[in-house]
């Protein structure tokens, strides 16, 4: 008797949630939502992710503020998201950088796929694979061929183990069976200088900090990871469509909201990033300055699919490699 008393109560119920999230929804938002960056504030990230704030509070009327908290590959600003009330006024703006600690740490205090979601992805980044110009390799052909005459002769430098990286460039490795050697450094800036001074001999590295030493003749740039060439670089292949065995591989910028989030302001806020990617003008103007481009946002659940996706798509490679970021 009770329990048919209990199970009548539970459509009753789950209209009241969904009432209830929809009220809130309606006076949406009733104050200043804080946006966690976890970088240092100047960083590639922040920039990118004060064009999605900075536009979303002129259409939505609102206060969207950043809040960087850097620190151990961006999983200190994540975790403060995930430990957040879900209510629409804390989220995340964040890169691959984080299922890849997922992969890559052997202990973090939030679970990624379980206490954020990934609502939004807004922008991608492609990796240049460059060389030092002492290194006798004009195409990438070449290079594969000049470092399989001489396993771990070649060093190359990352933004980190564990880091994007680091990855992309482990997964060229791989796919080609080569044995480099891999330098890691405290961030991007660190690697350039390597590679300018011929410290390391390659590196795969963003358009923001790679693309100034490409054009000065400083790096010379052997392919692109992402499926077509660069607009900026159109005489630079990509690695898929070389006679090697290529990686296909894009950097992506996506925003979060804690596992919980209202449904109708998880939907309210993939509407109001829709309308920033959407404005070309804005866009070019912000994102092309520092190597990027505006993608359209899948809706939030093929979000969240497109998340898990990747982190499985990943794991074999981290997996192999032995990857270890702690």
């Amino acid at each position: 008797m009770q329990n048919r008393f209990l199970a009548s109560l539970l459509p009753a119920v789950a209209l009241s949630i969904a009432f209830m999230g929809s009220a809130a929804a309606q006076g949406y938002p009733a104050k200043p939502i804080r946006v966690i960056v976890p970088v240092a504030a100047g960083s590639g990230l922040d920039l990118v992710a004060r064009v999605a704030t900075e536009k979303m509070s002129q259409n939505m009327g609102a206060t969207l503020y950043i809040e960087n908290l850097p620190g151990a590959n961006s999983n200190i600003g994540a975790a403060a998201a995930a430990r957040a009330a879900p209510d629409g006024y804390t989220l995340l703006v964040a890169t691959e950088a984080l299922p890849l600690s997922r992969l890559t740490y052997s202990k973090l205090n939030y679970d990624l796929l379980r206490d954020l979601e990934l609502f939004g992805t807004f922008a991608k980044g492609v990796f240049i694979l460059s060389v030092h110009p002492s290194v006798p390799a004009q195409t990438v052909e070449e290079f594969v061929q000049l470092a399989r005459a001489k396993p771990g002769s070649i060093a190359y430098g990352s933004s980190g183990s564990g880091s994007p990286h680091h990855v992309v460039m482990e997964m060229f490795a791989q796919a080609n069976g080569l044995d480099m050697l891999h330098v890691p450094y405290k961030g991007s800036g660190d690697t350039v200088t390597a590679l300018i001074s011929g410290t390391i001999q390659a590196a795969m590295g963003l358009p923001s900090s790679f693309a100034p030493h490409v054009r000065s003749g400083k790096f010379r740039g052997l392919a692109v990871s992402s499926a077509k060439r660069m607009a900026a670089f159109p005489e630079i292949p990509t690695l898929m469509e070389r006679k090697v065995n290529g990686v296909e591989y894009e950097s992506w910028y996506g925003l979060f909201a804690p596992t919980g989030t209202p449904r109708p302001v998880i939907e309210r806020l993939h509407a109001e990033l829709g309308k920033v990617v959407r404005d070309k003008a804005y866009i070019a103007e912000r994102l092309g300055k520092i190597g990027l481009e505006a993608v359209e946002s899948p809706p939030p659940a093929a979000a969240s699919a497109f998340l898990r996706n990747f982190h499985d798509r990943i794991a074999p490679v981290v997996k192999k490699a032995g990857i270890k970021a702690d």
